[in-house]
């Protein structure tokens, strides 16, 4: 298989720092509106609202073109998919953030956001409402802390090469 030569490398290196960024940066300010208090229903919807265009115009691109180009580095650079253990390590943690996103936080703040449009003030009080925004932006917090670990494992490339 044909290698990227060193400026491909940088180019592809830049792409995926880049696209990181915006995945973590999206978590992390989604855990944040988490803790902003509405006072009124539309505070509330707006806040979802706003937590929702985070996912899917920062968190989802940037989780999927991240994998995309993890993808490129394993065929195309010599880093591989399981050369090295902290490589392992960063895909199967980044798989799991994705499934989590997806399957579980994802469901929550939809359901909250419907509730919100459907019932408005009572929504501020509403038990699943808080319930979901509270276990969202415990899931959110955790992800965002899972990706911050997987920026340092990136950096320090902990683990020697895995035993044949």
């Amino acid at each position: 298989m044909k290698r990227l030569n060193a400026k491909g490398m940088k180019v592809l290196k830049s792409c995926h720092l880049l696209l990181v960024m915006v995945w973590v940066v999206g978590v992390i300010a989604m855990a944040i509106l988490y803790l902003l208090k509405p006072e009124s229903s539309d505070e509330l919807y707006m806040t979802l609202k706003i937590i929702l265009f985070i996912d899917w115009v920062l968190v989802i691109p940037g989780a999927l073109l991240t994998i995309i180009v993890g993808i490129i580095y394993g065929i195309f650079t010599n880093w591989g998919f399981f050369k090295h253990r902290w490589i392992l390590v960063k895909w199967v943690v980044s798989v799991v953030v994705i499934l989590v996103g997806t399957f579980y936080y994802s469901p929550l703040l939809e359901e909250a956001l419907e509730i919100a449009d459907r019932t408005r003030d009572i929504a501020l009080h509403d038990p699943l409402v808080i319930s979901n925004m509270t276990q969202a932006f415990i899931s959110a917090s955790l992800q965002g802390l899972a990706l911050m670990i997987l920026v340092v494992i990136s950096v320090f490339k902990p683990w020697k090469k895995k035993s044949k």
